[in-house]
């Protein structure tokens, strides 16, 4: 009865501010650490400036002088745009960066995609990891409809616990979500987030070896936009029955309606009260090791309305993990899957 209240309570709230018309195997990372902990070694960070959204990155230095700060961008289908800036900071510092050329930013407004940021080397132009740790976050607006959002960082090391497995936090093989009935008065918004070859792995990526912390599996190639990850999607209703089960694409940062990724999510019947997703990478190619780590964030919302609109990180954890039970390791014989 609980669970039916709560669905009501969440779907209820959304109707109200209508207006009218208006999971994988052992690997050596595990991705586990807090993204808003200090970050070391180097970020990557999305950004959406789409529908001209107001895109405003945020770089602080709490420990010590960070005066080699660089920043390289890349769109949605992780190719290089726009030029790479820099953004000294001093000790406590703390700056901000517009994103989109509306503001003064380097990247064509209506550009969705990814920050790489950490220290520049002596030519300016390859990044070598971060001098001392920082914090970051993007600060979404919209002028359209108000709403406001905020989104947290990958980090590449934590500066307090470092190593495995707090690397490529908090990308992971698989994520849940849950989504009201989407109808043409509440909808729900999932945004992915699997970066691939020219972050790291091909030849003048972002974050080289050696230096940077390697990701494994190894994110897959760029070969060209629109080559994307196939992620795997389990649907259940807020029963627990299992009611479907399909493939959707990831081409670095992919936003898309629920219904995008299956029409259940609108079945007025089976879908009434909602559903319940878990999203997961398949496994690692056993021979080049390459495969998808994500994560992603969930937006849910009255169309039209700037009220009731709820916009958060997916849950995450291993592949294997949410297929159950738990693998919970015992350290430190065993290394937390990813």
């Amino acid at each position: 009865m609980r669970k039916l209240i709560g669905v009501g309570v969440l779907v209820g709230s959304l109707l109200t501010g209508a207006v009218p018309a208006m999971a994988q195997a052992a690997a050596p990372q595990g991705g586990v650490a807090d993204p808003l902990g200090l970050a070391a070694s180097g970020v990557l960070i999305p950004y959406l400036t789409e529908q001209g959204m107001v895109a405003t990155l945020q770089v602080a230095s709490p420990v010590s002088s960070n005066p080699n700060i660089h920043m390289l961008f890349y769109d949605a289908t992780c190719s290089r745009v726009g030029d790479s800036v820099g953004l000294p900071a001093t000790e406590n510092d703390i700056a901000f960066q517009q994103i989109s050329s509306a503001q003064g930013g380097p990247v064509p407004a209506g550009t969705n995609g990814l920050v790489a940021i950490a220290d520049s080397d002596l030519s300016g132009f390859t990044l070598v990891p971060l001098s001392q740790p920082i914090h970051t976050r993007v600060y979404l607006f919209s002028p359209s409809d108000g709403r406001s959002r905020v989104i947290e960082p990958i980090i590449l090391d934590h500066a307090e616990f470092p190593g495995n497995p707090h690397t490529w936090s908090p990308l992971r093989t698989g994520a849940a979500f849950f989504a009201p009935l989407q109808t043409a008065t509440v909808n729900t918004i999932v945004t992915f987030i699997c970066p691939k070859s020219t972050i790291q792995g091909a030849a003048g990526s972002a974050f080289a070896d050696p230096g940077f912390p390697q990701i494994d599996p190894k994110f897959p190639d760029r070969i060209a936009a629109g080559t994307t990850s196939n992620l795997h999607v389990r649907i259940y209703d807020t029963n627990e029955a299992f009611k479907r089960d399909v493939t959707t694409g990831c081409d670095c940062l992919t936003s898309k309606s629920v219904t995008a990724i299956s029409n259940f999510y609108s079945d007025p019947v089976e879908a009434a009260l909602g559903t319940y997703t878990e999203v997961e990478a398949p496994p690692a190619d056993a021979t080049t090791h390459v495969g998808t780590t994500f994560t992603g964030y969930s937006s849910v919302f009255t169309v039209g309305s700037p009220l009731n609109a709820f916009f958060g990180r997916l849950s995450n954890g291993s592949r294997g993990s949410l297929q159950g039970p738990p693998n919970v390791p015992t350290p430190p014989a065993v290394v937390p899957v990813r």
